[in-house]
């Protein structure tokens, strides 16, 4: 997949309200995700893209096996209290289930977002202060081996 095809396929990303794309086409593989202002990519071609590091199915593979974090209502997400500068989760953190790791504004009622697993925090999908729909996947855990 060439660059101008790249660039076009982040730029479809960057106008919608997706969290992910991935799209194969022919022998070519991209899957390119946004957490926050920051995009990643990952591709996986005849030519042995050094992007890739591993096959699609094993990207699929490791990532069915992480918790996902989704907002239950729509409002304001934000990564810390309103009392305090220190975000409440950050990627490679240790996490209780049950911890509380984002809050959401909504109408001026903040509610907590808590961890579903214990474990580790590896992504951060969406950037403080942004807004966020029922739904939305905030947050990813890998589980400790014994809460899976």
């Amino acid at each position: 997949m060439d660059r101008d095809r790249v660039q076009e396929l982040t730029q479809i990303l960057k106008a919608s309200s997706a969290t992910e794309i991935s799209i194969r086409e022919g022998d070519s593989f991209i899957r390119i995700r946004r957490a926050g202002d920051m995009v990643a990519v990952a591709t996986e071609d005849d030519d042995a893209s050094p992007l890739s590091e591993s096959s699609p199915e094993a990207v699929e593979a490791a990532e069915t096996a992480l918790v996902p974090v989704a907002a239950h209502l729509v409002g304001t997400f934000h990564l810390q209290t309103q009392t305090s500068t220190q975000p409440l989760a950050v990627p490679g953190m240790r996490v209780d289930k049950g911890q509380v790791i984002g809050l959401i504004d909504a109408l001026g009622m903040w509610t907590d977002v808590t961890s579903p697993a214990a474990g580790e925090v590896v992504d951060v999908l969406v950037s403080d202060d942004s807004p966020v729909h029922y739904g939305d996947v905030l947050m990813r855990i890998k589980p400790q081996e014994d809460d899976q």
